[in-house]
């Protein structure tokens, strides 16, 4: 018999979801039956792709959200509560990142860089363990990056950020099993995002960048949005503290 993903029931809170692999997850959730959060810094952007997805026929809301205020992470999380009445998934999808030789970096760039990958994924993680744990349990999914996993220059500061993630999803595996919490990353490789893209451009093209792939493309947002809906799913009860890299082959961890 066909074996599906079937998150009726389910609410999930997505981070940066107001366009690429947060807005393409969303899309998946609700596909699934899950009711999703929209939360982006972008109120605007967030309730017009909140729109659209209800638009599809999907139970969508949306929140602004600057994951680097532990008060508004909270609000986020409390927003989704109130509306749909309980929160079983957090996918910690915002980012950002500064393309440039860590020499020639500001200060306020890297910061920016640690904040929103690193500490924005604490404030969002801390805000939602209580009303997870307090429901029987949850999942979430904290996006990485191989840049995190094996290190990139001109993005070194979102390295080290990333990397931190990685350190930061296996311990909160480790504490949040005993609340039926379970913690998981995904690690894109190069995913055609807007924000990706012109990273790629600045790298010198397509032409330049796909050769280092095996599979012989670049990620496309669904890639990454199937992979997180298996993590966040029933499919994967038995799975914690892991780090799936979803990268065409690019770099392959032991």
């Amino acid at each position: 018999m066909a074996v599906e993903i079937d998150m009726s029931g389910q609410v999930a809170l997505i981070t940066g979801a107001a366009q690429g692999i947060g807005y393409e997850t969303a899309s998946l959730f609700g596909r699934a039956g899950a009711a999703v959060m929209i939360a982006d810094l972008n109120g605007e952007a967030a309730q017009q792709a909140a729109e659209k997805l209800s638009a599809d026929g999907y139970d969508v809301a949306a929140t602004q959200v600057d994951v680097r205020e532990p008060k508004q992470a909270g609000a986020a999380v409390a927003a989704t509560v109130e509306h749909f009445g309980h929160l079983e998934v957090l996918v910690n999808n915002a980012a950002a990142w500064t393309v440039k030789f860590f020499a020639k970096q500001t200060v306020e760039e890297y910061n920016r860089d640690v904040d929103v990958c690193l500490l924005g994924t604490m404030n969002m993680c801390k805000a939602a363990l209580e009303p997870m744990s307090s429901n029987g349990g949850g999942a979430i999914v904290n996006l990485i990056s191989d840049a995190g996993r094996i290190g990139e220059p001109r993005l070194v500061a979102y390295s080290a950020a990333k990397a931190g993630v990685v350190g930061f999803t296996k311990a909160l595996a480790k504490e949040g099993a005993r609340f039926k919490v379970r913690v998981n990353g995904v690690s894109p490789g190069t995913t055609h995002t807007p924000g990706s893209d012109a990273v790629v451009a600045q790298w010198g093209g397509e032409e330049v960048v796909v050769p280092a792939y095996p599979l012989g493309r670049l990620g496309e947002p669904s890639d990454q949005g199937y992979a997180i809906l298996f993590l966040s799913s029933p499919l994967s009860t038995w799975i914690t503290g892991q780090i799936l890299s979803v990268n065409g082959g690019y770099s392959m961890p032991d």
